[in-house]
């Protein structure tokens, strides 16, 4: 077997190293290669867990949404119902009114209720507004009135669609007090609202 000539050693001297060099720069890209990779298993798991917590966050605030629209929803139910409740007590009363229109009861309120008025009308002369059906009475407590309280009074059957009482008028006419029965319904209104809204919620 004859021996390697130099130019075959030189080729051979070159192939080893350029191999050696060849296999360090594989190892070392490797090494990168693992390096890189364990970098983005560590982005990736903190992208995970972003992820899994946005996702927590917003299903937090959807459930908070979720409950603020109902709590609502059932307090939107409840003052209808309230309302509606009120306006059955009020419409109840008007109800009992109308029909008591004729009665000793009716006619001793409304002299209640001008005992209490006239007083407050700070002239020398009233006009008494009243109903139709009314008016016959009004005319009988006229004189009685006008010597009680020294005043000159009016009247007039001007009053529409009340379900009885009457208004006071100044005769120069800035000063009017309304004393249907409708108004002072209306006025206690807040107060059966008030009541109502204490029964539905079970606190008498």
């Amino acid at each position: 077997m004859s021996s390697p000539t130099p130019l075959e050693r030189t080729i051979d001297q070159v192939l080893t190293k350029k191999e050696s060099e060849l296999l360090s720069q594989l190892n070392k890209s490797y090494l990168e290669s693992m390096n890189n990779l364990e970098l983005s298993k560590s982005q990736l798991e903190l992208e995970y867990k972003n992820i899994i917590s946005n996702a927590e966050k917003k299903a937090d605030i959807i459930k908070r949404q979720m409950i603020g629209s109902s709590k609502l929803s059932i307090r939107n139910k409840e003052l209808v119902l309230l309302e509606q409740a009120v306006n059955n007590v009020f419409d109840n009363a008007k109800e009992r009114f109308s029909l008591q229109s004729g009665n000793e009861n009716y006619k001793n309120l409304l002299i209640k209720m001008l005992d209490e008025s006239i007083p407050n009308i700070d002239t020398s002369g009233i006009v008494i507004e009243c109903l139709e059906k009314d008016a016959d009475f009004f005319k009988q407590q006229i004189e009685l009135f006008s010597t009680k309280y020294n005043k000159k009074f009016k009247l007039h059957n001007n009053i529409k669609h009340s379900i009885g009482g009457f208004r006071l008028k100044s005769t120069d006419g800035p000063v009017t007090l309304n004393n249907t029965l409708d108004s002072r319904i209306d006025r206690i209104k807040p107060l059966i609202r008030k009541n109502v809204a204490s029964i539905l919620r079970g606190r008498e």
